[in-house]
């Protein structure tokens, strides 16, 4: 997993809300669509009820998700894994649910709860986000047709925040989330993680068809290339030469190079072939990559940028793995029915809707 569940975690929290309540009413666009009880639990994770009201959001989210997919035209009988759409949106939708509520889980456990820094921040965003779309109502307006009102969309970010107060704990030292220096090595490796420097010349302003463009920039890798090896310290010295030769925009942000999983994409795939072919400390020859011309300096892995991942692998894991039981009425829902009522709903749905979701 590559940061898929803390971006979940952070895109929930820019739905963040004051703790101040707001206009709801008991029944709301996702309870009208689909019949349920939005108080009644849908599943249970690992003892924790999820409300029917979130298991709705997740499902709608899912189908939001399918149907952007698709362009709009969902075919259920499709499959993704064996499964048709309607049974992968609501497995999705589940496991949507059980990585919130394992957040939550391990934060009752771990005695993490809202702080007033946190409270602060939350206000800070919903002032953001409704100046964002011109004004609270209009904002409001938005999360209704998401199927959120004030308190739902509170959940969500309340969960945000108690996802970072976690992870802080993963990373402080006699934490009981404190992971064993050993498992991170063996997390790095199984997954393939490297940390690459890299020096670029681009050749984004070469006519690919003028042979001496192309040349003029393989001369200039190659020149850096030899200064590489020429070099009595060429691993101190290829900071300084990528400062002279790179075409890099960003190096600022990346001093120490680039901490990746094969297959992420992050450098062309030449560059990841030839990378993963260097032992630590050394350095590769002229890479010519669609992009322009690479030279490669393999670094120790930096564990300290594995570690988001690997904490993301564990909560996912335990959500993956957790005792996960759902209500007839949520297991029986006609995911296509639901889906098609909600997209007529939403239909008419004022501009002006407010909190009444």
């Amino acid at each position: 997993m590559r940061r898929t569940t803390a971006l979940c975690l952070a895109l929930a929290a820019s739905l963040t809300l004051t703790a101040c309540g707001g206009n709801t009413r008991e029944e709301g666009i996702l309870a009208r669509v689909s019949g349920l009880d939005p108080e009644a639990a849908a599943l249970s994770v690992d003892g924790r009820e999820v409300s029917a009201r979130q298991a709705l959001y997740w499902l709608a989210y899912t189908c939001d998700y399918i149907a952007a997919a698709c362009d709009g035209g969902i075919q259920w009988e499709d499959t993704v894994d064996g499964a048709d759409l309607e049974t992968y949106a609501r497995d999705q939708a589940v496991r949507s649910a059980a990585l919130y509520a394992t957040v939550e889980n391990w934060a009752e456990d771990c005695g993490c709860a809202l702080t007033d820094e946190d409270r602060s921040a939350m206000d800070r965003e919903w002032a953001a986000r409704a100046a964002q779309y011109g004004g609270e109502d209009a904002y409001l307006a938005e999360l209704a047709r998401m199927g959120l009102d004030r308190s739902g969309a509170e959940a969500i970010s309340r969960d945000y925040y108690l996802y970072r107060q976690l992870y802080d704990l993963f990373r402080t030292e006699g934490s009981a989330l404190y992971p064993a220096q050993e498992d991170l090595e063996t997390f790095a490796r199984e997954q393939g993680y490297l940390t690459v420097d890299h020096i670029w010349i681009s050749t984004a302003a070469a006519d690919p068809a003028d042979e001496a463009d192309i040349a003029a920039c393989r001369a200039r890798a190659e020149e850096a290339f030899s200064k590489l090896n020429g070099s009595p310290q060429p691993q101190n010295d290829f900071a300084v030469l990528a400062e002279t030769y790179s075409d890099e925009t960003d190096r600022d942000q990346h001093p120490e190079g680039y901490t990746f999983a094969l297959g992420d994409g992050v450098l062309p795939a030449a560059c990841e072939e030839a990378a993963s072919a260097l032992e630590e400390g050394q350095w590769s020859g002229v890479i010519e990559a669609e992009d322009g011309f690479y030279l490669l300096l393999r670094k120790e892995t930096d564990l300290d940028a594995v570690a988001p991942d690997y904490f993301d692998a564990m909560l996912q894991a335990a959500a993956d793995s957790a005792d996960i039981s759902l209500t007839r009425a949520f297991s029986d829902l006609d995911v296509s029915r639901f889906y098609e009522a909600l997209t007529e709903a939403r239909e008419t749905l004022s501009p002006a809707a407010g909190g009444n979701v």
